[in-house]
């Protein structure tokens, strides 16, 4: 339809992207490729990546004359499926209505008109493999009904630990820990994530399950495949399935020719995060690709090495780093390297930080794609070059106030500092700048430690809200769900509705301790908040309709029924937790808790309902499984607050988050906590900062790998920590556009005091290398404010 020229023409003029060969080589090299030419992309922080694959599917279908719905491109959130499926359909419209303006392409207006951008196949290989197997599977049988992994370890901990009472098998404990590589944070909940993270590596790195069985001879490890077995037979007794036996039977239909249908009709696949992929992930994506290349396409790959953060996902970076290789091994080709190195992002200063920070360590050298580029910046010169800034107090407290300050002038006022004769001023957008304009990076956005010490989170959202104007903070991951005031109030309020005065709880002999504790916490907080209750928002009071419940009288309801689904009760309940409706964090956490309570549904003898009957064994049994799949999960922290149940971030709170929740975002001003834990140079915290050991994902490994074809891993468990932590702070540090900020207490930048010496705090993130090295002392090359 379009010569390349033309096609080039339109994305420079109407879509702002100049892609020319003299000005953005390798992103020409890219997008320009002929459809049967597979690519090895290497995009660094900032690259343009995104912009790379929306134009390079647009030029399939724009030059190439692709039908779009052939082409399958994957990301690896949600969020980014949805940014590319927009950006897809937006600049496919822009370019289509500028060539229906034009009279040269008058002949095409019926076709141009017709294309449908809406048949591109994107978004998480997860939610491709569910879509493809409910839309080719054979006549009769059921669509896939996928849990997710917050009711997994729900089920987990049902079928699997509370079976046979191995939550006190004292060999099952002993084998979790050994992988875990600590006792310390171990409990009920901890031992079912520890299961589903074992069965999920079984299905990512194919291990042969039956060896590995047969194998393993410490006495836990049978009781562990026994969990996982049960586990497993549950889901496939009730036709479900979690996300890796998703990809494992969507991989199984692949190769047994069962999606012939799909697979004609393939041409071109398209991987993002590649670098986050895992081994079935692989096998998946060579199926598809095998027949898009036989179809007369290609396959195309995105990722950076350097960005690599999932490791305790199962991802095995190493298939990214050897992917020339392996496609020569399994595809019979050889794919062109492509390294997007420039980065539109940040400032010079910041592109030179995180250029120094990835070469610090030699050893890391070694886990990088080979030869890999540094990055360039190549933002527009006229934005102010800020240098990279740190903010270090003698303690957390200090700290927090001084940064809430900062923040606080940054936003309405401007902070003003001199570096090097030279005024500068950081001040927010004046035109649309906000509180999201900053965001705050944390290994753990944590709140308050399970020994109840308050960290730099707490104390921020304390001072930030006594500024005046006041700031609000967006941390839902703050607090553990089952620890929230809202978490308390709304289940507290269901549990009082539907088992007055603990009689169905009581009659449950093995509710795990730590799920009773909780459970009456809840109780006693309803308790108070209904004899406090705020404002009415119905015709009836909390306490009148609490009460009505507990007599089972229709009072507040149009009528009684027989079954009633706790769902519906949950709904009517939250009109009086104003907290829950009106607070962007309430929201998140009332999603998680009907989230949880539907799903569960999936695999509840009564559907998630109650059942008010004659007979009362009846209705007993039907409340008992809800303190079991619901209430009791719930309880002992099985389910994750997830803030990516909301489409975007709130636009009026400064967002403290994970460094892993931030892959992928960018924001103009970054701060960086990279010690404000870190007082003394304790072994206790030694993994977060200077690891001594591999940790509980590199021990997976080792325990897993060498019944699997990946075999076992090269580098060392110490290795690969090291590695892992490097890339988790090169991702914290390429998040910003115009100014980063390090923040951390002072023994972390200039060491501490005993009796007799002075110690150092050696730390990944300050600049030590695992040599020992400290190659930014005193942290001197940052401007401290």
């Amino acid at each position: 339809m379009l010569t390349w020229s033309k096609f080039q023409k339109i994305v420079i003029e109407n879509l702002n992207r100049d892609i020319r060969e003299d000005k953005n080589p390798d992103q020409n090299r890219a997008i320009s490729a002929n459809k049967n030419e597979s690519q090895f992309i290497v995009a660094g922080p900032g690259s343009g990546k995104t912009t790379v694959m929306v134009l390079k599917i647009l030029k399939f279908i724009y030059v190439d004359d692709v039908n779009p719905g052939s082409i399958l491109a994957t990301t690896f959130t949600r969020k980014a499926a949805a940014e590319l499926r927009s950006r897809i359909l937006s600049w496919g419209d822009q370019i289509r209505q500028r060539l229906l303006e034009d009279p040269e392409y008058k002949s095409f207006k019926t076709r141009l008109q017709r294309l449908d951008f809406n048949q591109i196949i994107t978004g998480t290989l997860d939610s491709i493999s569910e879509d493809i197997l409910r839309n080719h599977r054979d006549p009769g049988s059921p669509p896939p009904v996928v849990i997710e992994d917050f009711v997994a370890n729900a089920l987990m901990m049902r079928v699997g630990l509370f079976k046979e009472e191995r939550h006190h098998n004292e060999d099952l404990k002993d084998f979790l820990i050994g992988l875990r590589g600590t006792k310390f944070g171990f409990n009920t909940n901890e031992m079912s994530k520890n299961l589903l993270e074992i069965k999920d590596r079984v299905y990512y790195d194919q291990v042969r399950w039956e060896e590995f069985q047969k194998e393993n001879k410490h006495p836990g490890a049978q009781i562990a495949c026994d969990a996982i077995n049960d586990y497993v037979h549950e889901l496939q007794e009730r036709l479900l399935f979690d996300f890796a036996i998703l990809e494992a039977d969507f991989l199984d239909k692949l190769r047994d020719k069962k999606l012939e249908s799909f697979l004609q009709e393939l041409k071109l696949v398209l991987v993002d995060e590649y670098q986050d992929t895992n081994l079935l992930q692989e096998q998946i994506y060579f199926e598809l690709a095998r027949s898009a290349i036989n179809n007369g396409g290609s396959f195309t790959v995105v990722g950076d090495d350097d960005q690599s953060l999932y490791r305790f996902r199962g991802a095995t970076v190493d298939l990214f780093t050897n992917f020339k290789d392996r496609t020569v091994q399994h595809l019979q080709i050889e794919p062109e390297l492509i390294n997007l190195s420039r980065n539109y992002r940040s400032t010079e200063s910041i592109v030179n930080f995180c250029n120094r920070f990835a070469l610090l360590d030699n050893e890391f050298q070694e886990a990088r794609v080979e030869g890999k580029p540094p990055i360039e910046p190549a933002r527009m010169p006229e934005f102010t070059d800020f240098p990279v800034l740190g903010m270090f107090r003698d303690d957390v407290e200090t700290l927090a106030e001084d940064l809430s300050r900062f923040i606080h002038q940054v936003i309405y006022d401007g902070f003003h500092f001199t570096f090097k004769n030279k005024e500068f001023e950081v001040r927010a957008d004046p035109e649309d700048g906000s509180p999201t304009d900053v965001s705050i990076l944390l290994s753990s956005p944590l709140e308050i430690t399970a020994f109840k010490k308050k960290r730099l989170p707490f104390y921020l959202r304390e001072d930030l809200g006594n500024l005046n104007p006041p700031i609000d903070v967006f941390n839902p991951r703050g607090q553990n769900l089952e620890r929230t005031d809202d978490a308390g109030v709304f289940c507290g309020l269901l549990l009082e509705c539907i088992d007055p005065q603990c009689q169905v709880q009581d009659s449950i002999e093995k509710l795990p301790k730590t799920a009773v504790h909780r459970l009456n916490s809840w109780r006693e907080t309803a308790q108070m908040y209904v004899e406090t209750e705020p404002e009415p928002r119905s015709p009836i009071s909390l306490g009148e309709f609490v009460a009505a419940w507990q007599s089972r009288t229709p009072l507040g309801r149009k009528k009684w029924k027989r079954d009633v689904p706790l769902l519906d009760l949950a709904y009517k309940l939250v009109t009086w937790i104003p907290s829950m409706q009106d607070d962007v964090e309430g929201l998140v956490y009332l999603e998680a808790i009907t989230r949880t309570i539907a799903q569960t549904a999936l695999f509840s003898s009564f559907g998630g309902d109650m059942i008010f009957d004659e007979d009362v064994e009846l209705e007993l049994s039907s409340i008992k499984e809800l303190f079991w799949n619901v209430f009791t999960p719930l309880a002992t922290g099985a389910i994750d607050v997830d803030e990516n149940l909301l489409e975007t971030l709130p636009d009026n709170r400064i967002n403290i988050m994970s460094i892993h929740q931030s892959k992928g975002l960018e924001f103009p001003v970054v701060i960086v906590d990279v010690g404000s834990d870190f007082r003394t140079n304790h072994h206790k915290n030694a993994f977060k900062r200077f690891p001594e050991e591999g940790g509980k994902s590199c021990n997976l490994e080792d325990e897993l790998r060498a019944c699997s074809p990946l075999e076992s891993p090269n580098r060392s468990g110490q290795d690969r920590a090291f590695d892992d932590l490097i890339r988790q702070y090169f991702v914290a540090f390429s998040r910003p556009q115009d100014v980063l900020l390090l923040v951390g207490i002072n023994p972390v930048k200039g060491g501490y005091e005993t009796k007799h010496d002075h110690h150092e705090i050696p730390n990944v993130a300050t600049g030590w290398s695992r040599d020992g090295s400290w190659h930014w002392p005193g942290l001197e090359n940052l401007k401290q404010i």
